[in-house]
């Protein structure tokens, strides 16, 4: 039986948190997943509270609508990826309950949704944490990054495959060869093309391709800069 009073979240004691899962378990709202979210990945911060929330989050994942279920798993999978491998073996059932339900939810998902369901997949599968990174490629077709070598900020555009510098020249991207790709840069890969999520699979090649800094003409691995 878990102490609640023991736990912390990102506003102190989180003694609360029992009464938030209860309620999002009988009567779920986006007001109510807003609380949660804040409490528990607070900017992309985790707290011990977090980590104990994850059976419960299992559980919501079990709803039927699927807007809700995919909160939980969404949310679950933000937390395994800031706790790692050692969250990943301790809570080892509720993640893979976790990872079954977002195989549910995959393939009918539009797709932003579907980059952050994608993303907690890979959590689950302990591939590195992307941070929101593919969906906002997805929603936004647009990264800016930081060239590594001179500093200068950049715009990398999936829409039109550029990296260019704020009023200043720009380069054409190298988006990866699908054929080429391993690990878990290849699953994701091939379970946005199952599903027909042309999108997201495109939007996958760009960040594993390479790009060029016009100011100094270094090459980067998009996906390297946009987490820099």
């Amino acid at each position: 039986m878990t102490d609640w009073s023991t736990l912390t979240h990102a506003y102190g004691t989180a003694e609360d948190i029992p009464a938030l899962l209860d309620r999002l378990a009988t009567e779920p709202d986006d007001a109510g997943w807003s609380d949660l979210w804040s409490a528990l990945c607070h900017q992309g911060t985790t707290y011990p509270a977090s980590r104990a929330a994850l059976p419960r989050l299992a559980d919501l994942a079990g709803r039927p609508e699927p807007v809700y279920a995919a909160q939980a798993v969404v949310l679950a999978g933000a937390i395994v990826a800031d706790g790692g491998e050692e969250v990943r073996v301790r809570f080892g059932e509720a993640v893979e309950r976790l990872s079954r339900r977002a195989d549910e939810l995959l393939p009918a998902a539009d797709d932003d949704t579907y980059a952050y369901l994608l993303e907690a997949t890979l959590a689950f599968e302990g591939a590195a944490a992307w941070q929101d990174t593919l969906a906002w490629g997805v929603s936004g077709e647009e990264y800016e990054v930081e060239c590594g070598e001179c500093g200068v900020d950049l715009a990398i555009s999936v829409a039109d495959g550029t990296c260019a510098e704020e009023g200043g020249e720009s380069t054409m991207t190298r988006p990866a060869n699908a054929e080429r790709l391993e690990g878990s840069e290849r699953r994701a890969h091939d379970l946005a093309t199952a599903h027909g999520k042309q999108q997201v699979a495109r939007v996958l090649l760009h960040l594993y391709g390479q790009a060029t800094c016009p100011a100094c003409g270094s090459e980067f691995v998009v996906a390297e800069r946009v987490g820099g």
